[in-house]
């Protein structure tokens, strides 16, 4: 994460996407294997089934947020 300062002067929070996610097809994609891999363990079996189950649910979220922040700036790198 960088910060990033805007022409009006006002500083912006920056995350960075990792360099294998560079395309918003590449980040929908992630986000399908995610939720086919939290299909596969619902209802969850075990505790593990279920912090593992916590655990795709905030990388979607995140990657969720990305697709969020690049439509809302210049958008994605090819």
């Amino acid at each position: 994460m960088y910060a990033r300062v805007e022409p009006t002067g006002t500083i912006k929070r920056v995350r960075t996407v990792h360099p294998s996610m560079r395309s918003e097809d590449d980040i929908r994609e992630r986000i399908a294997e995610l939720e086919d891999a939290y299909d596969r363990t619902d209802p969850p079996s075990s505790e593990l089934e279920d912090e593992a189950e916590v655990a795709i649910l905030r990388a979607i979220e995140e990657l969720e947020w990305v697709l969020e922040e690049h439509e809302a700036d210049a958008g994605f790198t090819t």
